[in-house]
């Protein structure tokens, strides 16, 4: 198993620019993706509120618990698109 511990964001990304989502936040991101990084599929369009929970998690290195649903309804996928970009 890779130890992944040591990598870390090297720049900030526009929330507005990559995901299309009107506010001012932006996001740490990596320049380059590696082997865990999901593909883009370019034509999945993201949910603004569950978006933004995620992307506030993730800006902040939290834990994110609100995303739910039914079996099959697109969590994780969700996730590894935001994760994808």
């Amino acid at each position: 198993m890779t130890d992944l511990t040591h990598i870390r964001p090297d720049r900030m990304i526009s929330v507005r620019e990559v995901f299309g989502i009107d506010t001012e936040l932006q996001v740490p991101a990596f320049s380059e993706a590696e082997d865990h990084v999901p593909d883009v599929d370019p034509a999945y369009r993201f949910n603004p509120d569950v978006t933004l929970a995620l992307l506030a998690g993730f800006s902040r290195d939290r834990r994110v618990m609100m995303v739910q649903g039914l079996h099959g309804t697109g969590k994780s996928t969700h996730i590894e698109q935001v994760a994808a970009r």
